[in-house]
């Protein structure tokens, strides 16, 4: 584990203090998650920008819309 230096303004640093859930951990294990969360958030993101790249290109959703037509007849929904 390496330390590292944060500044954080006081407006963000008291809003941060007042948070209980924060008050139930450190300032390190508040910050990996944090920085973990984004990272996660940041790659789910790319993930929808790829899916509305490619389905939002109109003949690549009138193949979607045809291929999954041809199966929609075969659906079996348990009651």
């Amino acid at each position: 584990m390496k330390t590292i230096q944060v500044e954080v303004d006081d407006a963000l640093l008291e809003a941060i203090n007042q948070d209980k859930d924060f008050k139930a951990m450190d300032v390190s294990t508040f910050f990996q998650g944090a920085a973990r969360f984004f990272l996660k958030w940041k790659t789910e993101h790319e993930i929808d920008r790829q899916y509305e790249r490619a389905y939002g290109d109109p003949r690549a959703r009138e193949e979607f819309d045809r291929e999954v037509g041809e199966w929609i007849g075969e659906q079996v929904w348990i009651d």
